[in-house]
């Protein structure tokens, strides 16, 4: 009975030490990863509208790099073509309100409804 003890106690702090690593894992910084993809805003939404399943598997959560002019800025988040949906973390300068741009940012999804595509943890390429 006693190795079956020890064995246990071994597993449950093994378990115990996995738990905190996993729990303490740095977050990704988006602004030092490199973009998987570089495309233009309308080329992005064709993919999404022609086959959201294809699209979703293929930039969900991938760093992109998009271009396009800005139609639209409130506080922390502009609108690239009106399609693009791009969240800042920081306050992004009004100036920028029809200006061709470059967006770095983490694709999150698609929105059917608006037809809009969702990155955050943006950042700007060129200003």
């Amino acid at each position: 009975m006693k190795p079956f003890k020890i064995i246990s106690v071994f597993l449950v702090l093994f378990g115990v030490i996995c738990l905190v690593f996993f729990i303490n894992k740095s977050h990704r910084d988006i602004s030092q990863e490199k973009a998987i993809f570089q495309l233009n805003s309308n080329s992005l939404l064709s993919h999404f509208v022609k086959d959201e399943m294809t699209a979703s598997n293929t930039y969900l959560d991938q760093t992109l790099e998009v271009y396009g002019l800005v139609t639209e800025i409130n506080m922390n988040f502009l609108t690239l073509d009106d399609k693009i949906y791009c969240k800042f973390e920081k306050e992004i300068s009004q100036n920028l309100l029809n200006t061709n741009l470059k967006v770095k940012g983490r694709c999150i999804g698609f929105d059917e409804l608006l037809e809009q595509i969702k990155l955050d943890q943006c950042t700007l390429q060129n200003q």
